[in-house]
């Protein structure tokens, strides 16, 4: 048996996306903890390799878990395309945008926080070309596609970014 409340919890990213408005971006906010608990986990890997290899395969677990949870709210709990209040996938770009970074020190993790977060929300606004596309997707994937893409997409931004200005 589901656990809807559960579900439910995961999709609005524990109620971010019930917020009455902007949604999405408090639930891309909602990203920040998350982010920075796997920053602080870093120190435990030998090198930066080992620890992108690492957040890629989170991303990979967090993108299913993002696809089930919006599957399940879309057509249990909202019964309704692409709710508004499920915001697990913004919380999922925002993670994407700043895969590869790897800041270190608190300052150059602030600055990274801020610049993803700007492009992210630019990109997840704006819904640019093929960003807008795969939304038309069926069941939770198209739900999260988007998001996923314009991470996709930020982190490209981010990277070019971090590498000119920080690197």
């Amino acid at each position: 048996m589901r656990n809807n409340k559960f579900i439910r919890n995961l999709g609005t990213w524990f109620g971010l996306g019930d917020m009455p408005f902007m949604p999405g971006t408090f639930g891309t906010l909602g990203g920040v903890p998350l982010y920075i608990f796997l920053s602080y986990i870093r120190k435990f890997f030998a090198n930066n390799m080992l620890y992108n290899s690492f957040y890629f395969m989170f991303l990979m677990t967090f993108f299913a878990v993002a696809v089930c949870v919006s599957d399940v709210c879309e057509r249990e709990i909202f019964k309704k395309e692409d709710p508004q209040a499920v915001v697990i996938d913004e919380v999922l770009g925002y993670l994407t945008t700043l895969f590869l970074i790897n800041p270190v020190g608190v300052k150059s993790n602030l600055i990274a926080m801020l610049i993803a977060f700007i492009i992210f929300r630019i990109l997840d606004i704006t819904k640019i070309g093929p960003i807008n596309k795969v939304q038309d997707i069926e069941n939770g994937i198209g739900v999260v596609m988007d998001d996923f893409l314009a991470g996709v997409i930020g982190n490209f931004l981010m990277v070019c970014i971090w590498t000119a200005f920080f690197w």
